[in-house]
């Protein structure tokens, strides 16, 4: 025990002798220097203070700084690449609407069947344009080389260096000058005579207006001339030709013209509540237009209208009685078809004509309209006149007076007056 005691007091005395150090471990050594010893030796070699792994420890104003010059440097490229975006955006822009080109002329040859490349090209090496790559796109957008609008004529041109794009096109293609023409289209004009008096003005051929209304789709731009039958008709417009005073341009094409009369027909029909009216009626559209038809070309006064009307009609509700209208009109619209001309003066063998047009052969209304009838045959077709009695007949003399009957005896005597007061006339005139 003593001995054992011994050792613990030599080993305690052992331990607090002055000046012995602990002996490093071995992973507190690096390349037999301490930990500490290694840090000084780095600091006295580089004034910055490196940790173990040799970096450099900064302060927190130095990170802020280094972030800030970090930040301007991105934001002065995105700057940059933004401004040299915009500047090049406003030189095309400025290249195609010329907005501030400096102002000279150039001089450029066109040869025939240009192209838009080539085009580019040349305006491009005259110093017209800037970009002939944006010139071709913007062709392309446009359908240059396609569009009948852009026929190049070959030549040499004087142009300026402050045109815009469609401008330079346009210098380069045939020059259309737009005149306009003013037609009169008398009421009861037909088919044939508006296609004469549009002739007449220098507004497309004959042949065009016939071969347009035989392939264009008019029905299907005109909902009211839908449902017409064209069985024996001459022409499906006929009487749905407004007739007016227009104005055109010239040059145009025959669907351009027809189609003017057929709006003003559809403004007339709307704006005068005719349409609504064919809801009170027991007639159709076309069936009103073929009464009104007859009626402009029967009556020669306007106070007769209405009456010559209620004539059409108080024969068409007793079809048993009176089969046919007997209008003279009628068949002198069957004849001017036939003949390709206006027929003025018809015979007593004429009323016998085999054509479907013929009202005293044919019973009921005609197939379509004789003519294209003024705004008041419209409307007295749609309201006759309420008479008290009712009439079956008229006949009108040289000077267009019309005289009504009830009965055929009382026509025949209205005919018989008249043609004895002409024959009395004609005695005083020799």
């Amino acid at each position: 025990m003593e001995k054992e005691k011994d050792k613990n007091i030599a080993t305690e005395t052992e331990e607090k002798k002055p000046g012995k150090l602990k002996k490093p471990s071995k992973k507190e050594v690096i390349g037999g220097y301490t930990r500490k010893q290694y840090e000084d030796a780095l600091r006295e070699l580089d004034p910055e203070e490196k940790d173990f792994f040799d970096r450099t420890d900064y302060t927190e104003t130095q990170s802020t700084v280094s972030a800030v010059i970090k930040a301007l440097i991105y934001i002065i490229a995105i700057v940059s690449v933004s401004v040299a975006i915009a500047v090049f955006a406003i030189s095309c822009a400025n290249d195609i609407f010329a907005f501030v080109k400096e102002e000279k002329t150039v001089e450029v040859v066109i040869p025939e069947y240009v192209t838009t490349e080539e085009l580019s090209e040349i305006l491009g090496e005259a110093g017209a344009i800037n970009y002939p790559w944006l010139f071709r796109f913007y062709c392309s957008l446009k359908d240059v080389d396609t569009s009948p609008a852009y026929k190049f004529v070959a030549g040499t041109y004087t142009v300026a260096t402050n045109m815009n794009y469609d401008t330079l096109m346009l210098s380069f293609v045939e020059k259309m000058t737009l005149t306009t023409v003013r037609i009169t289209f008398p009421e009861g004009s037909t088919v044939d005579e508006i296609i004469a008096l549009f002739e007449a003005n220098g507004c497309s051929t004959r042949e065009k207006f016939l071969e347009c209304m035989e392939t264009y789709d008019f029905a299907a731009e005109y909902e009211f001339l839908k449902d017409i039958d064209m069985t024996d008709r001459y022409y499906l417009l006929e009487g749905y030709l407004y007739p007016d005073t227009y104005d055109f341009y010239t040059g145009r094409s025959p669907e351009y013209y027809l189609c003017r009369l057929l709006d003003q027909f559809n403004k007339v029909f709307r704006q005068s509540g005719f349409f609504k009216m064919l809801d009170e009626t027991d007639y159709t559209l076309d069936e009103i237009m073929i009464i009104a038809s007859i009626i402009e070309k029967e009556a020669y006064q306007q106070n007769d209208f209405d009456i010559v009307s209620s004539v059409i009609h108080n024969r068409l509700k007793d079809p048993v009685t009176f089969p046919y209208l007997e209008c003279d009109s009628t068949v002198v619209y069957a004849l001017s078809c036939e003949a390709g001309e206006r027929v003025t003066d018809i015979t007593g063998e004429d009323l016998n004509l085999d054509n479907p047009y013929n009202s005293y052969n044919r019973p009921g209304l005609t197939p379509g309209p004789i003519c294209n009838p003024s705004f008041n045959s419209i409307a007295c077709a749609f309201e006759p006149a309420q008479t008290d009695v009712a009439y079956y007949y008229f006949v009108s003399d040289s000077y267009g007076v019309m005289y009504y009957a009830t009965t055929l005896k009382e026509h025949e005597d209205n005919i018989a007056a008249i043609k004895e007061a002409e024959a009395q006339a004609e005695a005083e005139r020799g």
